[in-house]
């Protein structure tokens, strides 16, 4: 018997590229607290699977991706967690022009949280321009 009281809302697809060292992460809101357990189920196989002590994370974000409050505690264990296991950064891409700032309001309460440097960005090249630099960066230290 499952123990969630609803279905997950939202959508997230995750793959490491290994020799980019980034992992991407794809997601589609908004989002329930139901979807946090779906996000460290797929996210945290996908992250089992690094190799490196070195590596970054890619947050492309689709939709108005929100979630309840309560959502943001575990969202800020799932960040803890990566940090430890050698995420020296995250850059979260933000693909909906909707509601920008309320999302950009969201995302930084997660990672403000932590340690890890993020930054925002509205195209994934740049995005990933600036993960490569802290990978770098963090390979050296």
């Amino acid at each position: 018997m499952d123990n969630e009281k609803f279905c997950a809302h939202g959508d997230v697809k995750a793959r490491f590229i290994q020799e980019k060292r980034i992992l991407t992460i794809d997601l589609s809101g908004p989002f329930n607290l139901e979807f946090i357990r779906k996000y460290q189920r797929v996210v945290g196989a996908e992250r089992r699977s690094i190799n490196v002590p070195c590596w970054a994370s890619l947050v492309n974000v689709y939709g108005l991706a929100l979630a309840p409050m309560e959502a943001t505690a575990d969202a800020q264990l799932i960040v803890d967690e990566a940090v430890d296991s050698g995420l020296v950064a995250t850059a979260v891409v933000l693909h909906e022009p909707e509601g920008l700032a309320l999302q950009q309001k969201f995302w930084s309460r997660i990672y403000d949280a932590s340690t890890l440097p993020f930054q925002f960005f509205s195209e994934t090249s740049e995005a990933s321009e600036w993960l490569s630099e802290k990978i770098t960066s963090g390979m050296r230290e």
